[in-house]
């Protein structure tokens, strides 16, 4: 009975990582002073909106317990973190075949595929 062949694999010192120069500047290339700013902004105006929105949401009831506030906080909190954890992974399979393929620059997908 016959063995199929073996190729020869290379050694570790024969192999090379290929650095592109390009490539390699967009990727150590971090976020523009602007950009950063422009998050923070929109960030702080989200969450003033949305206390402003819980607080006159909230006027109208009047409860002398604080455990429904506990809940309801606790509650956000759990599906917030979810939807935080889930979104690392829908972004990395989001985002995989681009970046592989050089279509588009890192930082750019990700935020393309939040949209």
């Amino acid at each position: 009975m016959a063995t199929a062949p073996t190729l020869p694999t290379p050694s570790p010192a024969k192999l090379k990582p290929v650095v592109v120069p390009a490539l390699d500047a967009k990727l150590g290339k971090g976020p523009g002073k602007i950009g950063v700013l422009a998050f923070g902004v929109v960030l702080i105006i989200g969450v003033i909106y949305a206390g402003s929105s819980l607080a006159s949401d909230l006027s109208g009831v009047h409860n002398s317990s604080i455990l429904p506030y506990l809940l309801l906080g606790l509650a956000l909190l759990v599906a917030l973190g979810f939807e935080f954890v889930n979104g690392f992974h829908d972004t990395a399979n989001a985002v995989a075949t681009v970046i592989y393929t050089h279509s588009l620059e890192p930082h750019i997908a990700v935020v393309w595929s939040g949209l």
